[in-house]
């Protein structure tokens, strides 16, 4: 029952951040204005001639490009998985911020995952192993007899 009740909070802790996860990546924005609609989808896309900036940051032709064609396929009523998958069929899968989560796009998505796990695991372990260093182990008799001669000296 001690060890039960020593777990509670760390489940809790648990619960608490998965819902917040779960919030989080469920969030939807309130302004769904087309506008703002364009440069989300343009945010999940790279710019195809700069390094390390997605199609809503660039100011490069291309991405000026890439978020025109959003917007008109946009107003033609095409879903967001269907614009994005559009432009994975015009410049590949590279063009994608995230990494779809199938074939070798889904070790992106799980190993981190796998590494963290690991990581608290170890330091559930290595906790553990201090603690029990840490603790004191009842004396014996020659522990008394080394007091008692400091004591009576």
């Amino acid at each position: 029952m001690k060890t039960v009740r020593r777990w509670i909070p760390w489940a809790v802790l648990l619960i608490v951040v998965a819902v917040a996860l779960a919030i989080g990546a469920n969030r939807s924005g309130t302004d769904t204005s087309l506008d703002a609609r364009t440069m989300h989808i343009a945010s999940e896309v790279r710019c195809p001639v700069c390094e390390g900036q997605s199609a809503a940051q660039s100011p490069a032709p291309a991405s000026v490009l890439i978020r025109k064609q959003i917007r008109e396929d946009l107003q033609a009523g095409e879903s967001e998985n269907q614009i994005l998958a559009s432009l994975v069929n015009a410049y590949g899968v590279g063009i994608l911020e995230k990494p779809e989560a199938k074939g070798v796009g889904v070790v992106v998505w799980v190993v981190p995952v796998i590494a963290v796990i690991a990581a608290a695991g170890g330091l559930v372990i290595a906790f553990r192993r201090w603690g029990r260093r840490l603790s004191p182990e009842a004396p014996d008799e020659s522990d008394r007899a080394l007091v008692e001669q400091a004591l009576h000296g």
